[in-house]
């Protein structure tokens, strides 16, 4: 059997135009649960940035602001007690964020160093993206 080049550039023609046009696409993955995947894929995707949007935004006030609304008052009392110790968080021009450990009567016993204060500021980050996904229906 003989198959001419015009044959061939006939079928790669049509073929592309299928795929264009996404008839082609559809013929091949015509597993019956694939598009249901992609959708959960898409729904998760969408649930994790949301996660992460609202998750910033309470690190951000509380950083800024400290924690005054009940959700930033409980993730930071989670980070007090993975710590150890009662805390409090300001922003100083040359050292960025500063850690303090307190005592009782809210006195500033001493400053944490940088590298203290930048874990301090990724395990808030952590545990407030998980606390905000825990209450996320």
């Amino acid at each position: 059997m003989v198959i001419s080049s015009y044959q061939v550039n006939n079928v790669l023609r049509v073929y592309g135009d299928q795929l264009r046009q996404g008839k082609a696409t559809r013929k091949i993955g015509n597993a019956p649960h694939s598009a249901a995947d992609r959708l959960e894929l898409s729904t998760d995707a969408k649930r994790k940035a949301l996660i992460d949007r609202i998750a910033t935004k309470i690190v951000d006030k509380i950083l800024q602001e400290g924690p005054g609304e009940e959700m930033e008052k409980e993730v930071f009392k989670k980070l007090q007690d993975e710590f150890g110790a009662p805390l409090t968080v300001s922003q100083e021009e040359t050292k960025g964020l500063v850690f303090r450990v307190i005592d009782e009567k809210g006195d500033a016993l001493h400053s944490l160093s940088i590298e203290d204060s930048n874990f301090l500021t990724r395990k808030l980050k952590e545990i407030t993206t998980e606390t905000v996904d825990k209450n996320m229906l």
